[in-house]
């Protein structure tokens, strides 16, 4: 090392220094708001990360919802398809297994029965027209002479023409009370059939 540099090195030292001390902070300065913040907010900080754990859950369940009810939509959508297949292979099947008749229409007469553990009912079906149920059938109508039957009118013809049949309707009812309601209708019939009888007897009895 040479001399010149052995006296000048002192002089380097002294000007690095003076160049430190021109750039060291005189004073520090702290933000008293945001000091105390940090030293009180340490509960809020924590609240604060509280709700975020909980928002971030509660988004988590609601898309795991999301998808659950996506994939049940899935399935039900693939159940409905199967099921709609199978029901038409089977009414495929049982069309091709079937005979095609072509229905005739209601009977004259059907007597169905269905019985249950408590009672036996049995339905009947049969044709009739408007004359036969008020004066009865000419079976079960009792003989009249040919005097005392009242004349009928042309109008009451036209009448009884222009009634249309009423529907037919289908009553299940037990034997006994079949049975009780024949008997009320052949007695009605009776009643009826004396009731046109003592009239017809009287206008011949007027002068």
């Amino acid at each position: 090392m040479s001399n010149l540099s052995t006296l000048t090195q002192s002089h380097a030292a002294i000007a690095s220094k003076k160049r430190a001390k021109k750039a060291q902070i005189n004073e520090i300065v702290f933000d008293e708001d945001a000091r105390r913040e940090f030293l009180t907010g340490f509960h809020k900080r924590k609240v604060a990360k509280a709700d975020a754990a909980r928002k971030k859950a509660a988004e988590r369940e609601r898309q795991e919802r999301l998808e659950t009810r996506r994939e049940q939509r899935r399935e039900l959508r693939q159940r409905a398809i199967e099921n709609a297949a199978a029901v038409e292979k089977a009414y495929g099947a049982q069309d091709d297994g079937e005979d095609e008749e072509e229905w005739a229409g209601v009977p004259d007469k059907l007597e169905e029965e269905y019985e249950d553990e408590e009672l036996l009912a049995t339905v009947v079906v049969e044709d009739f027209d408007a004359d036969t149920l008020v004066h009865g059938s000419a079976e079960t109508r009792p003989p009249l002479q040919r005097d005392s039957v009242a004349p009928v009118t042309r109008e009451r013809e036209q009448k009884q023409i222009k009634k249309k049949p009423k529907p037919k309707k289908i009553r299940y009812e037990t034997k006994d009370a079949r049975k009780a309601q024949r008997g009320k209708e052949r007695k009605r019939r009776t009643e009826k059939a004396e009731l046109a009888g003592g009239k017809a007897a009287r206008k011949r009895r007027r002068p």
